[in-house]
This record gives C-alpha cells, structure tokens and sequence, in this order.
C-alpha cells in the first residue's frame, strides 16, 4: 500500500505536459479506503512524528494522565483524488484552462476530494472507542479535532507523553512515534501534535552600533514614505491602487497589545490623512477547530509589525488580526486560518511571519501545513510566509543566547510548500558596494521621508561570516584570520554578529521521512518535490522545492537601515510610541517582509478585479520573462539608482546569507574556532551566495511595485492607468 508520503511526492511532481482530461476534472469517485475491521493488534507506526527535544537528557518522567490534551488527526485524500486535487490545483492560473480562477469553497473541496463520510464516520467511532472526543472534520476532510486526557490519547496512540525540560523551558511531547490501526492507514496521515512547541515570530529587535564604521552617514528607521519611495509604490497610490476594497489578513497567536499603536502609526506617517479608507480589525475565527482567544502575549511585537507595516504597502486596505490560542503543539494561527477558510468569503490575502524547521515539526505537521495552504490556494487565497531569520540553518536561530550554526542546512517547513510564497529578506548595499549616489537625506522630508530612490540591495545578513562585511573590514571570509576569528576585534566591535542571522533560504530537505540525527537533516528525510512552475534561470535542478520565492528589505540594521514600529507594551519595554518615529522601536526581519508583499498582493488583486491563488506559477512567469536565459543586466539591484526605470524584479547578485558554523555537519574550518556553512564541509561551498537569476539568497529578487503590478495585468489581460 502507498504511504501518503510516496502519493504526495508523485502528484507533486506532475508536469506541465499533465493533460487534465475531463475525466480528472470531474468528482472522483468515492470509494471508501477503509475496507477491513480495526484490529487493534494489527498497527503501523507512523514515523517521523517525535520532536528533536525529545532526548533522555531533557526527559523528566512521564506526564501526568488526567492532564487535558487536544490533538488534530491529519487526514488525506485518497491516491485517484489526490491526483485530480492537484490536477485541477495546477490549472487555476493558467489563462488557457478551462479551470481558470474557478476556485473551490472549502466544502466544494471536501465533498469533490475529500473522504467518504461512512469513513470519516469509522474514524469518529475509533475515537471514541477510546473515550475520546471527537469534532466535526473540517468541510475539506483534511483534519479531525479531537480531545481527552493525555492517558487516554497515550493509549490510543500507543505513545508515552513526557515533560522534558528544554534549555531552561518546561515542555512536554510524545516519546515515541505514534502506532494506528493499519486498517486507517488509508486516510490517517498521523496526529499533530502531542507536543507544546510553538514556532519563532520571524524578527529582529534593531542593533544598529555606530562603533564599527560602517555608517557613515549614521542609521536610518524607514517610514512608510521611505517604503513607497525605494519601491515605487507612488504611482499606483496616486493612480486609486491603494488596497481599498481589499482584506489582508495577518495570521498570529497573540491579540494587538493596542490598536492605538496601529493609528498612530497611520496618523504619523501620513497615511489617515491621504487614505481615509483603512480599517483595523481583530478576530478570534470559530469553525471546526476549537479556538479561544489568547490573549496578548509577548509575541504581540510581531503583530503590531505585521499589521503596520502590511498597512503601508496598501494604505486603504482593511486589516485583519486574526489570533487563536495554540492547542497545543498547533500554531494558533493555523487554527485561525482554517477557520478562515471555512467561511463564506475567505480572505483572499494572508501573511504568516512565524516558522519553524522541517525537521523538527515531523511528517505529519508538515502535511498538515501543507495541506492547509493547498486548500486555500483552492479557494483562490494568497498564502505570504517570511523565509525565516536564520540564513540557511532554520535549527540553530539565535536568540538571547547567540550561537553558530551548528546543525547543517535545513529551511522552516511554515514556508517551504509548494502552495505559499516563501518571502526572503535582503539589506541595503550602497555601503559595502561602494555605489555612488545619495541615498538618504540626513534630514526629514514629508511624512518623514529621507529615502531619495531605489537603493542597491543585498542579502540581509547579520553574521560575521558574510563575504561583503569581510571584505569591507579587510578580513578574509574563511580560515584562522577570518572576521569571524579575529578575536578581540569582532567581541569588541560587533559581538552581536557571532550568530546565525540573516533571510532564510534553501532547499526543502526534510517534509517527508525521519531524521537519523535530532535536528539534523537526513536519514529517510526528503523535501517536497519541485513544482512545475519553479523553473527560473539559476534554480537549481536538485528535484527538490527551493526557497525563498521573492524578497525585500529586511535588515535590522546591519548596515544602517531597520524599519520603524510603533508598540507600546510596557511590558516588553516599550513606552507609548511619540509622534517622532526617530524614538520607536526599530526591527528587521522578513515577518516585515513577508507582509508587505501581501500588500503588494492586494495591490494586484485591486488592480486585476480578481483573487489569485497560489501567486508562484505568476511570480515565475513574469520573472522568465525579465531573466531570459542570461539575466537582465539592467536590472541588476547593485546598479542602484542607475537601475532600469522597466525592472519588475530587481535581482540581487551580491552577497550572501553565509553563517558562522562549527562542527562537522555543511561547515567548512580551514583553522581557527569558527568555520562557514557551506554545501560541502571539505571544500568552501557558501550556503548561499546570491547570483545572476534566482538564487537561495533573496530567490527571483526584489520588486518595483508598480511594474509588478502592471506586468500582472498585463498577464490577467487587463490594464491599469499609467
């Protein structure tokens, strides 16, 4: 019998010659998968589903059983529907399909795709068999809710839940991989999770020391004005494109800490003055998934980010707070966003600025999170993911404490799926370049402006090993004398770059299998096929999905630039934002990137009359057009100001997002304490440089919004005014 690993990977991998056949079009027939009795003695473990924390030296015995425990049973489609799912998933963007932008409602997907009823129906029954209870299914048939106490859950799933104590943290999960009847291993995927770990919001707390030189001109906070201006925003503002009539929807697990801090910010830069239509709202989304509000929390930073900073890419847009309280190990801005979907009018733009690696979430989570995004590509939403802050190395993300990569290359399974844009993060280079021009002004303009232009840009990087910080200092990039090991040079002047930090990226390694080393990809790990439409010059032909799809800005500072947020938690400490944004808070990382390009999103959506989906087959299309077989060498974003005035895309060629490592796994030492990640730990292969093309860096690039715009209805067969 096929694995649902072994039938995903092979729909996955559907090319673009897949003819879609009335047939395949049509209601698959619905069989029932489950044929034989539920025997009990007759079980298969489900492999893969065991968090890397979960070792003997982090164990402190057995939880207690009477505890409550709310788990999420996974479920998938059968093989033929499975193939008609993404058959017709494949053929939403394509304007030559009879399948055109006819999205699917959630139920439309379960009663066309989803199981038998009599099956889910079984499921339910073995559920409570074993005294629990269970929930509806969600419409779609990818997910059944259930809950009880941890012995119960423990006997069902033959699994022991213990406490473990993680670097100072108290935490429990299962032990061992959950068993299940064989007789379901026809719709069970697995259970996610019998765990409490929770995803990292996807930013940085600003650091911006003038110690090191780097800035002569000293550190900039971008303003919404700033945005609009590097970007090219303007024109589509004083042409109506502004976002009104559009919804995004920022997708967290914390309520705002206060709406006033999202007013002032509109009122201080300018925006409640010139686009009066904005709306901000919060939602604590019902459905067949349990979800209570929970509260604000110190993830409410990541919020308040969030909704700005989504606010000033599309300045009349309604924004949307949408928060449940984790069931456990589930995010609970999953569970808001499949509540989401099941609504009516689902909204047609999310951003999620949370992740957490592959290989630590498990098969199962990761099909769920897949599944999740393949629904609501279904259902025509757009699905915006930040890459993630950790350059190459997903597992080692530093935070209080800074460390070195220490666990090889892995990506964050929130974004490494083929139905999301993964959103990666660059900086700005006219330092490290030496490009000539004034970009910023040193004092401020309207609404705060002090950005003159477009800016060169390079990958965001805050770590030592970075080739452009290296070379400007006069250190090599490896080997005893690097920057990284000079000692008393990089403690004394940035300390703060001994760490992994810097936009996420990489190929997807570990969605699928079990790892053989905690938090280390391998084993029986694989990583999602590659889709069809990622085929772009520089992709590499590794078989595997790569990431990120797209980037912009998102420093925190490194060379001088972070973006300005109004939050006024005391809590976290904050004090209520003034009406100079010089005094707010500053932050980077790509959960501000990620949001933005979901305002762009709304932008095109305006601009277009219509919802799109998955973006990529989009995003790739325009790019192949830009970057032909060769590049487009006036497009390249290290010419700066002197960039073409007809670039969608700007294509950063310099740079990398190359960590500190130690070690032996993906880490090159030629001598001294600290080597670099790299593809090879024999040989100096940078994980990553950035290149002509695509790359693993910042993917396709950059954008100038108001060509992408047009490109793109030029693409849908529209036109907006010049």
């Amino acid at each position: 019998m096929p694995t649902v690993a072994s039938t995903l990977r092979g729909v996955l991998c559907l090319t673009a010659a897949f003819a879609v056949s009335a047939s395949l079009m049509a209601q698959p027939h619905k069989r029932s998968l489950i044929t034989g009795p539920i025997n009990e003695a007759n079980r298969i473990v489900l492999q893969g589903n065991v968090r890397p924390e979960a070792t003997a030296a982090n164990d402190r015995g057995s939880r207690n059983g009477a505890t409550a425990l709310t788990g999420l049973l996974v479920l998938h489609r059968s093989q033929e529907s499975e193939l008609a799912f993404q058959s017709y998933l494949s053929h939403l963007n394509d304007p030559a399909s009879a399948s055109y932008h006819k999205w699917l409602s959630n139920r439309e997907i379960g009663d066309t795709y989803g199981p038998p009823a009599e099956d889910l129906a079984h499921v339910a029954g073995w559920l409570s068999e074993h005294g629990l209870t269970a929930h509806a299914p969600s419409p779609d048939g990818s997910a059944l809710e259930f809950e009880g106490t941890v012995a119960q859950v423990s006997a069902a799933f033959h699994t022991s839940i213990h406490n473990l104590s993680v670097e100072g943290e108290e935490h429990f999960a299962n032990v061992s991989d959950p068993e299940i009847p064989a007789a379901l291993a026809s719709l069970v995927t697995g259970v996610a999770s019998l765990n409490d770990f929770q995803p990292k919001p996807m930013s940085h707390l600003a650091h911006m020391p003038a110690a090191d030189g780097i800035r002569p001109t000293g550190s900039n906070y971008l303003s919404a004005a700033d945005l609009a201006t590097i970007y090219n925003f303007k024109p589509l503002f004083a042409n109506g494109i502004t976002g009104r009539g559009q919804t995004i929807v920022l997708i967290e697990n914390t309520d705002l800490y206060s709406v006033g801090d999202w007013q002032v910010f509109r009122k201080n830069f300018g925006l409640a003055r010139t686009y009066p239509y904005a709306t901000l709202t919060q939602v604590n989304p019902t459905g067949t998934n349990t979800c209570t509000d929970p509260g604000v929390n110190t993830n409410d930073t990541e919020a308040a980010i969030d909704v700005e900073w989504s606010l000033a890419a599309a300045p009349n847009a309604s924004i949307v707070n949408a928060s449940c309280r984790a069931a456990n190990g589930i995010f609970g801005g999953f569970i808001a966003l499949a509540n989401l979907l099941q609504t009516a009018n689902p909204p047609k733009v999310v951003s999620i600025s949370y992740g957490s690696p592959e290989s630590s979430l498990g098969a199962t989570y990761n099909a769920y999170i897949s599944n999740l995004y393949a629904t609501a590509a279904m259902q025509g939403v757009s699905v915006f993911v930040s890459s993630g802050d950790s350059s190459a190395d997903a597992y080692d993300r530093s935070g209080t404490t800074l460390v070195p990569a220490t666990h090889g290359i892995s990506i964050s399974g929130f974004m490494s799926t083929p139905y999301n844009v993964s959103v990666g993060g660059t900086d700005f280079g006219y330092t490290p370049l030496a490009t000539p021009g004034v970009y910023f002004n040193t004092t401020n303009g309207p609404n705060f402006q002090t950005a003159n232009t477009y800016i060169p840009e390079v990958p965001w990087n805050y770590s030592c090993a970075g080739s452009l910080y290296a070379a400007y200092l006069g250190f090599p990039s490896v080997g005893p004398n690097s920057l990284c090991n000079s000692g008393s040079y990089i403690n004394t002047v940035r300390p703060r770059s001994l760490q992994v930090a810097g936009g996420g990226g990489g190929p997807s390694g570990c969605a699928f299998g079990t790892r053989a080393v905690a938090g280390v990809v391998g084993g029986t790990c694989t990583g999602y096929p590659k889709p069809v439409w990622q085929n772009l010059l520089g992709v590499p032909n590794d078989g595997v999905r790569d990431t990120p799809d797209v980037s912009l800005m998102a420093s925190n500072g490194f060379w001088g630039t972070s973006y300005a947020v109004c939050i006024s938690d005391a809590s976290q400490g904050f004090s209520p934002c003034s009406a100079d944004p010089a005094t707010w808070a500053g932050y980077g990382g790509t959960s501000i990137s990620s949001p933005i390009w979901a305002g762009i999103q709304a932008l095109v959506n305006q601009a277009t009359g219509e919802s799109w989906g998955n973006p990529n087959p989009v995003l790739y299309t325009l790019a192949r057009s830009q970057y032909g077989t060769s590049g487009s060498s006036a497009c390249n974003s290290s010419l700066g100001n002197a960039v073409g005035p007809g670039c969608v895309f700007y294509d950063v060629t310099q740079g990398d997002n190359v960590a500190l490592c130690t070690g032996t796994i993906n880490c090159f030492n030629s001598g001294g304490m600290y080597g670099s990640l790299s593809v090879s730990s024999t040989s100096f292969q940078p994980a990553y440089p950035a290149t002509v093309g695509w790359d693993f860096t910042t993917g396709i690039g950059t954008t100038n919004a108001t060509n992408i715009v047009n490109a793109w209805t030029a693409y849908a067969g529209t036109s907006v005014s010049q």
